[in-house]
């Protein structure tokens, strides 16, 4: 019989949760390994981190560069981006739970899942980075009542042992307008300018949170101003990454 992950139905319906039983938050079933079962544990697994961009954590194919298009022109301002999973099925069912559904438990599950794959693909952080959240967008952050990346940074700062700074970015008004249709290049170049920064970085390296990285265009622009205030060395770390559009240009 099939997972009930890959059924797209209601778990309710497909399994019987004893009453003692601590079901993976994915699929249903009793999961012996914490709030994900091993079936999911495996399919958000895939595919490996080493088939990544370094610094945008944008999933390639085999023998593919060492670096995506955009990463291999020197688009990016980031040193080095890892990614929990990518935002596709059944990952995506994660993000849409805590986000859209409110269901901030799952904020645990997600740092988990990013913080893992840190230790094991990113680099050695020293005690004095700071943890920087991506801050929402205003009617974004009035629609839902919290911003998530910002939950998100205070569990992996807390994991990763480092100061959480969840106040410290300031988002240009002007620059918050609908970028849902617009390219990666037409992002990045709208998203110039777009943040400011209350404390000075100097000396300090930087580890950036976000949720979901589409275009990279936010996190840019926000390592740019991290730059900007002195920060040495500016990482990224997502729950998601979306699959790479190419008919975005």
């Amino acid at each position: 019989m099939a997972h009930p992950l890959f059924r797209r139905e209601p778990t309710h319906r497909l399994v019987g949760i004893p009453l003692l039983a601590r079901p993976c938050v994915l699929c249903g079933l009793r999961s012996q390994s914490g709030a994900l079962c091993r079936f999911c544990r495996h399919a958000l697994a895939t595919p490996a981190q080493d088939l990544r961009c370094p610094r945008c954590a944008l999933a390639l194919p085999p023998l593919a560069l060492l670096a995506c298009p955009d990463c291999g022109a020197g688009q990016l301002s980031l040193q080095a981006t890892v990614a929990g999973f990518d935002y596709e099925h059944p990952g995506d069912m994660l993000i849409h739970a805590f986000k859209i559904s409110r269901r901030l438990e799952m904020a645990a599950v997600l740092a988990e899942l990013m913080v893992q794959q840190w230790r094991r693909h990113g680099p050695v952080l020293n005690a004095a980075c700071r943890v920087i959240p991506v801050p929402s967008q205003r009617k974004a952050l009035h629609r839902r009542g919290f911003n998530p990346a910002a939950v998100l940074a205070r569990r992996v700062a807390h994991s990763l042992g480092l100061s959480a700074r969840l106040h410290i970015v300031v988002a240009q008004a002007r620059h918050e307008q609908a970028q849902k249709n617009l390219g990666r290049q037409a992002r990045r170049q709208a998203m110039r300018g777009a943040f400011n920064l209350r404390e000075s970085l100097q000396g300090c390296d930087v580890l950036l949170v976000d949720d979901v990285l589409t275009t990279g265009a936010t996190l840019d622009a926000l390592a740019r101003a991290c730059r900007l205030e002195g920060a040495q060395s500016v990482y990224a770390l997502v729950a998601a990454r979306a699959p790479w559009k190419l008919k975005a240009s």
